[in-house]
């Protein structure tokens, strides 16, 4: 089963599962979590007082591509939303699905968890095993991935960056549960790896890129990677609950259910807490359980101004300790401690706003006048060194 051009392809198909999962986001679109948003036919709703865009039904994109009609395409069977996607744009007469983002740039509102598995369907069949590593996607086709989201969703130019690294993130999430769940359980069995799997033949539908993908995880490229990686995520013991929606989509749903204000922005604590909680409101795992109500009582002394912290510090690290690589736990991918922290807590609050950014503005100047008064001085020291050794000649 040894591809042909072994050493192109892998330099090509780099790395298959290049990061760990991250303890704190869910990727998993097809996961069988957070599914009230997905139930058979309440995709294709179209009484959305929130949408809007064009009402032609088709829309021309930057690429040059059109918005495909339902109407006219077979539908197919498999794992797959797209066509509820596209039965759901021509039944609302064109409209699109505002996809609205949160304080910290994750993806919120109504149609969170739908978009994200719009995102994960669209690109395992228009990317699937063709590349090992999103890097390697080509502009064309990222560009004709983005003129097919912004068909059916309405989308902001500015956050075409972050939507591009979750589809990245839902490629590699897709790819690592086809080798744990149907290559890993089938090793030493040639016969069964060497087709692909019923139940994805009608997105993998290149039987080479099949082969090539068997090839490449028995590779000691692979192996080496996917050590480290597991390494990573054995790191990472308190596994969440979250559904595809994550924790943008459980803020959502603590507000809906009055548990917080939707003016406060919640603790990292409490959304830690939630997040690890069964439907019947307990924490399963004894050592989560501990470190999460560890959390709350350190929150409240926080609260109670029994425990003074310096900024950048919260509940969280004081029981866990600070992150590194500049993620934060309990917030999901993406958000940042400088993004984290200088949000105001007070959602609206344009004065907190306006007063955070104005200390940005003091701190860069600061920041500045020091780096021109030591330039200066650089400058100086070497002058007179100059001046020095022209004495001595």
């Amino acid at each position: 089963m040894e591809p042909e051009n072994t050493m192109e392809n892998n330099e090509l198909r780099t790395t298959l599962n290049d990061d760990a999962y991250s303890d704190d986001d869910a990727y998993g679109y097809d996961s069988g979590e957070d599914l009230e948003d997905h139930k058979e036919g309440k995709i294709s709703d179209s009484s959305d007082s929130d949408s809007e865009g064009s009402s032609d039904g088709e829309t021309i994109t930057a690429t040059g591509l059109e918005c495909l009609n339902p109407k006219k395409i077979k539908a197919k069977r498999g794992l797959t939303r797209l066509s509820k996607m596209k039965n759901a744009y021509t039944n609302s007469g064109g409209k699109k699905r505002r996809v609205k983002f949160d304080a910290y740039g994750r993806f919120s509102g109504r149609y969170n968890s739908e978009f994200i598995s719009f995102l994960g369907d669209l690109v395992r069949e228009n990317v699937g095993l063709s590349v090992f590593n999103w890097k390697h996607v080509s502009k064309e086709l990222r560009d004709k991935l983005w003129a097919l989201i912004t068909c059916y969703y309405e989308v902001d130019e500015g956050r075409r960056k972050y939507v591009m690294n979750r589809l990245g993130m839902l490629l590699r999430s897709f790819r690592n549960k086809l080798y744990e769940k149907d290559i890993l359980p089938n090793l030493g069995k040639p016969n069964k790896l060497a087709k692909i799997p019923r139940r994805y033949r009608t997105i993998i539908r290149n039987q080479e890129h099949w082969d090539d993908f068997v090839a490449y995880t028995q590779s000691d490229q692979y192996k080496a990677v996917s050590g480290k990686s597991k390494t990573a995520r054995s790191m990472s013991i308190y596994n969440h609950r979250l559904g595809r929606g994550g924790y943008a989509r459980l803020e959502q749903k603590l507000v809906e259910s009055k548990v917080i204000d939707a003016a406060t922005m919640p603790s990292r604590s409490l959304l830690w807490y939630k997040a690890r909680e069964n439907k019947a409101g307990e924490i399963e795992d004894e050592a989560a359980k501990a470190i999460a109500e560890e959390m709350m009582e350190t929150e409240k002394k926080i609260t109670d101004g029994q425990l003074k912290l310096d900024p950048g510090n919260d509940a969280v690290t004081v029981v866990l300790g600070k992150e590194k690589c500049g993620s934060l736990r309990g917030v999901g991918t993406g958000v940042n401690p400088s993004k984290f922290f200088n949000v105001p807590r007070q959602r609206g609050s344009m004065k907190q706003q306006l007063d955070v950014l104005q200390a940005q503005l003091e701190k860069e100047k600061q920041e500045n006048v020091e780096k021109d008064e030591q330039i200066n001085a650089l400058n100086e020291r070497m002058a007179e060194n100059e001046k020095n050794r022209s004495n001595v000649n």
